[in-house]
């Protein structure tokens, strides 16, 4: 399983994940790894992450990735419509005959899962960054392209992480508030859920810099800090 995180502000995006597969029926004994490779940072102003069959969509993400950069494709939009097109060929091609979606009593088989989220700035036609936006793709629905209009969006293990981003969240933050906020989600479901752990994985994306892949050691300090945070919240919610 997973959780996937993208998180607009006034400043900037972040992009976020976790690390951890989980393999087999989640129903019965399950096994897990931690080395999951999630979350992509495919140009300047835009990322990509990955939540369903991480190894299927590790074959995508290349061709994919490829092709944003010998086509110096910028933007959400083209970029979103170019994974768009890519996985629909591809699932086409690979799961001819496959259900779409999961139908009762019918024992044929069913597409393997996959959902993309794609967060970023659309472009001028000069290369520069004007509006933000976030989409996502679902295999289950065709890959029909889906705007997430409301600030941010979730996929995988979603339940704590919107109950927190419906507390916390607020579209006025800057996007250095919202790194932590972002590890904060992630970490707490991971708390409550064995689906969801391993090392976070984040990229942080400015209209003035561009994107920037956050390296192990300054996430872990964005970790810690959120131990100090949670001691706050709890002095504050007693009145101490």
């Amino acid at each position: 399983m997973t959780l996937c995180v993208c998180i607009k502000g006034k400043d900037g995006m972040v992009l976020a994940s976790d690390s951890r597969g989980t393999f087999g029926d989640p129903r019965a004994v399950t096994a897990q790894n931690d080395n999951m490779k999630k979350l992509y940072h495919v140009s300047k102003y835009v990322g990509v992450i990955l939540a369903g069959s991480g190894e299927l969509g590790a074959m995508v993400m290349n061709e994919i990735s490829e092709k944003i950069r010998s086509c110096n494709i910028e933007g959400v939009t083209p970029i979103m419509n170019e994974i768009r097109r890519v996985l629909i060929q591809r699932y086409q091609e690979w799961f001819a005959g496959y259900q779409v979606m999961p139908v009762p009593g019918n024992p044929n088989p069913v597409r393997p899962t996959l959902v993309v989220l794609i967060g970023g700035y659309e472009v001028d036609s000069a290369g520069k960054p004007t509006i933000q936006k976030i989409y996502s793709l679902n295999c289950h629905l065709n890959f029909a392209p889906m705007l997430h209009d409301y600030g941010f969006a979730i996929e995988g293990v979603a339940q704590y992480a919107l109950y927190l981003l419906n507390r916390l969240y607020t579209p006025e933050s800057n996007v250095d508030r919202l790194l932590p906020l972002a590890a904060y989600v992630i970490s707490e479901t991971a708390s409550q859920d064995g689906k969801v752990g391993g090392p976070i994985q984040m990229v942080k994306i400015t209209s003035d810099g561009g994107g920037v892949t956050l390296n192990p050691e300054d996430i872990n300090n964005i970790v810690s800090s959120n131990t100090d945070r949670s001691k706050k919240l709890r002095s504050m919610f007693f009145g101490e």
